[in-house]
């Protein structure tokens, strides 16, 4: 049994990710996928300890759509992608435009709650829940909670769903762009739950799925909870006929979806461990098309010559399995590219601040450079997806291991000098280390006013100040917390967007009093 179709805190599922995880394994469930709305930031919470779980594990997502104009009464359609990889830039780039218009959807929802009378706040909503994404499920709760509404689903019915009184359109994005973004980052779009879609007529479900699988769609999910056996037949028909693949899952969000439990939905649900198999043999026919283009966009580069970024790219894990594929693995590479980053940071380094002496930029320059800096520039742009690795490394994990990455990273550095010379291998890691480079200086000319004052007033009291939360305002998204400071002949309070901030403030102001007392 598996469940390809669940959904965790960090969307609108009551059950966090690891409890997920952990479910899954109590209740037996061979493989599953964590598709919460709109956001990855549950996966990226789990991926480390996935592989510690007897659980097949794969990368989800479900994204809210608008449909072609033909059907434009439809409202809002669901895409799920699978197996897609974390670090896409442009998926991870539509991703955050739907939370900040879910952050900005909320408080309008609660604005129109309130004018009908009910006395709610998106504070309450947030201590309540703990979620990182709020959303209608959660103030629906809330309002079952506070006695307005008998039950959840009368929340929607009364005053959250379509066209009710505290409904406000959320952020959707056109199927055929979430088909692209899901393909591109070398996932596997799929239609979700297509019996809940309100269709006109009867013929309209395959006219509708053929116009999305003239824009590349690759699935359709036919086992949910909510489809009954004619509809499946029909769904694993067209499936079969346009050569898609079939997926299924509970739509499980734990207690914001009573009598939907993980793998079982409302009792009826069974998918076989066979239907996962079938997606992931899909992904690797996906995935074995090399898409250079898409990491030449990363990188802003376009080579002359791609046997420079092939070779980069070839590990020798991949070398010794496939002797005529590659030329060479990527280690020379990796030693010139090291050299070039070393020059080209170092001068970024210079440039960005005259007054560095030799030994700060040198161990700055080494942060900068060193296996996690650079793991972590790798990730930014995507590497991982795109390095050709034997099949034993892939499947410990390497794409997503900090050696591989950085030294892979050196490797496409020294691809971009060979290709097209120094200026321009300059250009492109001046673009991409430009941001590093901005906070490790920040961080290097931070003034820790909290030592001072600790040496200072151990030197002269004999002890130690006391800090003590004092006040905190404002919303849990922009909080401002008052410390308090209190010494035998000195008191002062702090205040800052985070504790540790309104600490260092308390110790400045109390720094600045005691050196004016002892001039």
């Amino acid at each position: 049994m598996i469940d390809l179709h669940t959904h965790s805190t960090a969307s609108d599922g009551s059950l966090t990710p690891r409890q997920i995880l952990d479910l899954a394994k109590d209740n037996g469930i061979e493989a599953v996928a964590l598709t919460d709305h709109d956001t990855i930031a549950g996966i990226l919470e789990i991926k480390d300890i996935v592989p510690s779980y007897p659980v097949e594990f794969i990368t989800g997502v479900e994204i809210s759509c608008s449909p072609p104009p033909e059907f434009k009464s439809l409202g809002s359609i669901h895409m799920l992608g699978y197996g897609f990889s974390l670090y896409d830039c442009k998926l991870n780039h539509a991703l955050a435009r739907a939370a900040e218009a879910r952050a900005n959807r909320n408080p309008k929802i609660i604005e129109k709650l309130n004018e009908l009378g009910f006395d709610i706040t998106l504070e309450e909503v947030k201590d309540r829940f703990g979620a990182r994404q709020t959303g209608r499920p959660h103030i629906a709760e809330l309002l079952v909670e506070k006695g307005y509404v008998s039950d959840f689903r009368r929340a929607f019915d009364l005053y959250l769903g379509k066209n009710k009184p505290a409904y406000v359109d959320k952020f959707k994005i056109s199927c055929s762009d979430a088909i692209r973004l899901i393909l591109d980052a070398g996932g596997l779009p799929v239609l979700a739950h297509p019996g809940i879609i309100d269709f006109q007529h009867p013929h309209d479900l395959d006219t509708f799925v053929n116009m999305l699988v003239d824009d590349g769609l690759a699935g359709i999910e036919v086992y949910y909870a909510g489809h009954d056996s004619a509809l499946k037949k029909h769904l694993a028909e067209i499936v079969h006929s346009k050569g898609l693949v079939a997926t299924g899952g509970s739509d499980f969000h734990g207690s914001f979806n009573k009598g939907v439990d993980l793998g079982r939905g409302r009792g009826d649900l069974n998918v076989g461990m066979s239907v996962f198999k079938t997606l992931s043999n899909r992904l690797l026919e996906i995935q074995a098309i090399p898409r250079l283009d898409i990491l030449e966009q990363n990188l802003d580069y376009q080579f002359q010559s791609r046997s420079f970024l092939s070779n980069a790219l070839c590990h020798r894990s991949f070398l010794n399995e496939n002797q005529t594929i590659c030329d060479t693995d990527n280690e020379r590479l990796e030693f010139l590219g090291d050299a070039v980053l070393g020059l080209c940071v170092g001068h970024l380094l210079m440039e960005s601040d005259p007054l560095k002496n030799e030994g700060d930029l040198s161990r700055l320059r080494s942060n900068l450079v060193s296996e996690t800096g650079l793991a972590h520039i790798a990730r930014k742009i995507d590497l991982g997806r795109f390095i050709k690795l034997g099949k034993g490394e892939a499947l410990s994990g390497g794409r997503d291991k900090n050696s591989i990455l950085s030294d892979t990273f050196e490797a496409v550095v020294a691809a971009v000098y060979l290709d097209a010379g120094f200026d321009r291998a300059q250009t492109m890691v001046n673009r991409l280390f430009k941001t590093p480079v901005q906070q490790v200086l920040a961080s290097s000319n931070f003034i820790d006013y909290k030592s001072g004052l600790q040496e200072f007033t151990q030197e002269h009291f004999g002890k130690t100040p006391a800090y003590a939360l004092a006040k905190e305002k404002g919303p849990d998204h922009d909080k401002t917390f008052e410390i308090a400071l209190n010494l035998d002949t000195v008191s002062t309070t702090g205040t800052g967007k985070t504790k540790k901030a309104a600490e260092q403030d308390a110790a400045r102001k109390a720094l600045a009093l005691l050196n004016q007392d002892s001039d």
